[in-house]
């Protein structure tokens, strides 16, 4: 359950995001406490928040990966199809 919190959050908070700073990280980290509060006693710990602060960074870094990966993607597939008797063909621009 923490860990789809803290999926949806990340989501929410950084999926359009151009640039990520501490204070950003931090609001993320604090709605996730506050949604997550009601089903554990003892959550506001010191230890507890640096983990949610790690997973939610690790989240930030695998966002970043599949961005890359999209725009690099999306950079190949730049074509213009070039139509011929044999079917359609990519031809790079």
């Amino acid at each position: 359950m923490l860990f789809e919190i803290i999926e949806s959050n990340v989501d929410f908070y950084f999926t359009d995001a151009h640039e990520i700073g501490s204070s950003d990280v931090s609001c993320c980290v604090n709605s996730i406490i506050k949604e997550y509060a009601p089903f554990t006693e003892d959550f506001a710990s010191t230890p507890t928040r640096q983990i949610i602060r790690r997973c939610v960074l690790n989240c930030l870094h695998v966002l970043e990966d599949l961005h890359y990966i999209q725009t690099h993607e999306d950079r190949e597939m730049t074509a213009c199809y070039v139509m011929s008797d044999t079917g359609r063909h990519y031809k790079e621009t």
